[in-house]
């Protein structure tokens, strides 16, 4: 006779499935644990209890919650309380986690740095700034939860009332880290603080610290939107001269940019240098290069671009095609359009709005129906309507 699994045995397989999604599968597990009378312990019940949060299933996570409440063999923990909390939080329900923190107190059990941390960030995102510094005043203040309030002001369109708190932090004996830094530069990006985002870098630099490529992507595109190239230029220029490499976002970045900004050349002559720089241009880089063609009737130039994709390890996408295609029929290039017509339709991509209405035009006329009387022929004329 073999050994039948144990507790441990259907926790293990519990945490497993959890974690890889697999929620049903896990449920299942812990039903036939049930049925063959072994009594699920605290770390089953957190494992399917975390996993139903992770999976987005807050109704039935609440349901095993108050079952757990109910078993008089289950003593639940702070880790029990903080995937309920921080599920709730997640979810919006920040006085449902409020009503759990009180329970937590009643039961003489103390919130930990995990517990506040949540909660201060729970509140801030859904916009509840003075709750959430109520409990970050409650707390034994470290740097994770000056970061998570910070970014929550941000967030909440309160720069001022972030950068005083990032001003506490020395008061309290802390030091900001790379994440608060990127907080508060990403912030500044977003309210348009450009030159305090800046400064921040500078003073990152001096206490040998480094800005993330999101940081750098975000400030290179604000700068663009503000109508300076030459500082995204700048700041892409920053970041080999701190012996990085630059990315593909902030490549895509500053060629949107410089498109924007009138500078399609430099544009251009940037996009020839992500393949030096040992980079794959990806479908956004195309994206923004062949629609800036089209716009400028540079069409032999687009096309014989978006033919490069494919052979470069790129597969165009929806909006690619219709960007292209739109371009080429914008000018009655309709035999150049049919076969990219043919390709999008045998990958079942959807046809936008202003590519049917140009193309309802052609049909109104001999020569355009005759072009495109094959594809009618094989997919119908629904697909312009």
């Amino acid at each position: 006779k073999g050994t039948s699994p144990d507790v441990c045995t259907y926790n293990t397989l519990i945490a497993r499935l959890c974690k890889a999604d697999k929620l049903n599968e896990a449920t299942a597990v812990y039903d036939l644990m049930i049925s063959r009378g072994l009594e699920p312990d605290l770390q089953t019940y957190n494992s399917l209890l975390d996993g139903l949060l992770t999976g987005c299933r807050l109704t039935d996570a609440a349901k095993l919650f108050e079952l757990m409440r109910h078993d008089d063999d289950i003593e639940l923990s702070v880790i029990t309380y903080n995937i309920m909390i921080n599920g709730y939080c997640k979810h919006g329900n920040v006085e449902d986690a409020m009503e759990l923190i009180r329970e937590m107190n009643c039961k003489g059990l103390e919130p930990d740095s995990y517990t506040y941390t949540t909660m201060i960030r729970g509140s801030s995102q859904a916009g509840n700034c003075d709750v959430a510094r109520d409990i970050f005043d409650a707390s034994n203040s470290n740097i994770i939860q000056f970061n998570a309030l910070i970014d929550g002001l941000m967030k909440s369109g309160k720069p001022g009332d972030a950068k005083r708190l990032f001003d506490e932090i020395s008061d309290k004996g802390l030091v900001p880290d790379t994440i608060t830094y990127n907080i508060m530069i990403r912030g500044y990006t977003k309210h348009g603080k450009l030159e305090d985002a800046f400064e921040l870098i500078r003073r990152m630099k001096c206490e040998g610290l480094k800005p993330n490529s999101y940081t750098y992507t975000s400030l290179i595109h604000v700068s663009c939107q503000a109508g300076d190239s030459d500082a995204a230029q700048g700041i892409f220029n920053a970041i080999r001269e701190s012996g990085e490499s630059p990315d593909i976002f902030q490549f895509n970045a500053l060629i949107n940019g410089l498109i924007k900004n009138g500078k399609l050349d430099d544009a251009k002559r940037l996009f020839d240098e992500i393949q030096n720089m040992g980079l794959v241009a990806d479908v956004v880089t195309y994206n923004i290069i062949i629609a800036a063609l089209c716009k400028q009737k540079m069409l032999s130039e687009a096309r014989a671009l978006f033919y490069e994709l494919e052979p470069n390890g790129c597969s165009p996408d929806s909006v690619l095609f219709n960007t292209i295609i739109y371009g080429i029929l914008q000018f009655s290039k309709v035999k150049d359009a049919v076969p990219l017509l043919e390709s999008m339709l045998e990958r079942k991509f959807t046809l936008e709005g202003g590519v049917k209405r140009r193309l309802r035009r052609v049909l109104a006329c001999d020569d355009g129906r005759k072009a495109l009387q094959p594809l009618l022929d094989t997919y119908g004329k629904s697909i312009f309507e």
